[in-house]
């Protein structure tokens, strides 16, 4: 998308309570990171009146201070890719009967309504293409014929569906302008996550990604055809995890923090009933955590105890050196987590 003469890409996350920057040097089918940046968002405190526009300024000076920290050039900022998050997207898998390609596009674009859940409100629409599983991928394991309606559907075109509410992306592009960036691209959260773990080979049979943020969950299961599952829901809100992008556990309670892992946790069970409903299979070979909330100290351990599922932190800077740096109060080390969003959005070409 971007074409051969971009050789750096900045990744820009804005999150709830800080702004993330990664700029990737893309060279040779290789990258390396050139800079990196963490601001947090100053918001005004409440109690002395403060309005939604003093909240947007302090947004749009952190993706500023975020961005010429890592090294890039807003002036230039045809070199940003940014991702929304949240209840305003819907990424669905859709089967329509076989029909031409060209086809595709007008029928999509006539049934799309039917599969988004935003009403009578205005979306932006894209989809891909799937490769249809056979054999003992989908359906009945032993790859046994089933028959029926199953032999009926056989042929069925499946589409990968995703929708972004209009005001949703208007929101955050208008936060973006005012800080003078004009991104090149706007990905979906739960599709931008595939990129680190594709890059670090790690879609190894089905994996899930779970971003945890400081308002938002977002959790996608991948194999290596694409992605098989995504959802985007609201966390909830625990005192003290206004910090450390809510939160790496400074300044968070024992009981707010069992709040918002026995949160995530149902979630994510519930996502892999439906995951397991939807495709026939049995559960996911491995779980890789993110986000400022995967700071949490044995967060990884309590998960893999309570789901029986092998989970990592994912830490996408483990390897990377030789970049500007400029990350407050911590090592990158231990920082990683947070940056692995922005990571993912740098690693697009």
């Amino acid at each position: 998308m971007f074409g051969g003469s971009r050789k750096f890409v900045t990744g820009l996350d804005v999150g709830a309570q800080s702004v993330k920057a990664v700029r990737l040097r893309h060279a040779g089918g290789r990258v390396k990171l050139a800079g990196i940046a963490l601001a947090e968002i100053d918001y005004p405190t409440v109690n002395r009146g403060a309005t939604d526009e003093a909240a947007n300024a302090a947004r749009v000076d952190a993706i500023t201070s975020a961005l010429e920290a890592s090294g890039t050039d807003i002036s230039t900022s045809w070199q940003v890719v940014t991702a929304v998050e949240g209840p305003g997207i819907s990424v669905k898998h859709v089967s329509f009967p076989k029909m031409p390609d060209s086809n595709l596009a007008e029928s999509i674009g006539w049934e799309a309504k039917k599969h988004v859940p935003f009403g009578a409100s205005e979306f932006v629409l894209d989809f891909q293409l799937l490769a249809r599983e056979t054999g003992d991928e989908r359906g009945d394991e032993t790859g046994e014929e089933t028959g029926g309606e199953a032999d009926d559907k056989a042929d069925d075109m499946h589409v990968l569906l995703a929708a972004v509410e209009q005001r949703h992306i208007d929101s955050h592009i208008g936060l973006l302008c005012e800080a003078g960036v004009e991104p090149c691209a706007v990905d979906l959260v739960p599709l931008a996550l595939m990129n680190e773990l594709d890059a670090e080979g790690l879609v190894d049979g089905a994996v899930a990604a779970v971003e945890m943020g400081a308002s938002t969950l977002s959790l996608s299961i991948y194999r290596a055809g694409g992605l098989l599952l995504a959802r985007s829901v609201r966390m909830p809100v625990t005192r003290g995890a206004g910090r450390a992008d809510a939160s790496d556990g400074e300044g968070e309670s024992s009981g707010a923090r069992r709040k918002w892992q026995t949160f995530v946790l149902k979630e994510v069970q519930r996502s892999l009933a439906f995951y397991n409903s939807e495709t026939g299979r049995r559960g996911i070979d491995k779980i890789y955590l993110s986000g400022g909330r995967a700071l949490a100290e044995g967060v990884a351990e309590h998960f893999t105890d309570s789901l029986k599922v092998p989970t990592e932190v994912l830490n996408p800077l483990k390897d990377m050196d030789g970049a500007k740096i400029d990350i407050d109060r911590r090592g990158r080390e231990l920082q990683g987590p947070r940056f692995a969003l922005a990571m993912s959005l740098a690693r697009r070409r």
